[in-house]
């Protein structure tokens, strides 16, 4: 299978622009240079998948548009959104998270 680095970047850029971000904006929030963001949005370098969830999430996007360019619907992107944000916390966090989770489904 052939990955399509450019296609990929390019609807990368195109969903940092409708966000009203600018490549320094992006770089800034992804702690990276702006050059790798524009060589990304070029197709001139290979993004791993946790720098593509990163951008997809801050993007507000689904990481499956920027592979394919088909929209998903919002309900399968939420296990996904949900999981990223639960590696992003503390664990000490992330068990207070589970524990309200599981105090809502007792009490539904």
């Amino acid at each position: 299978m052939v990955v399509d680095y450019l296609a990929i970047g390019q609807r990368i850029k195109r969903s940092r622009k409708a966000k009203g971000y600018t490549q320094e904006k992006l770089a800034e929030k992804l702690g990276v240079s702006i050059v790798y963001v524009s060589q990304i949005e070029n197709g001139k370098t290979k993004l791993n998948l946790e720098m593509l969830l990163r951008i997809a999430h801050l993007l507000d996007a689904d990481p499956g548009f920027f592979l394919t360019g088909i929209f998903y619907e919002a309900d399968n992107v939420f296990p996904t959104e949900m999981a990223f944000l639960l590696r992003e916390c503390p664990p000490d966090k992330r068990k207070l998270v589970m524990e309200i989770i599981k105090a809502i489904n007792k009490n539904t």
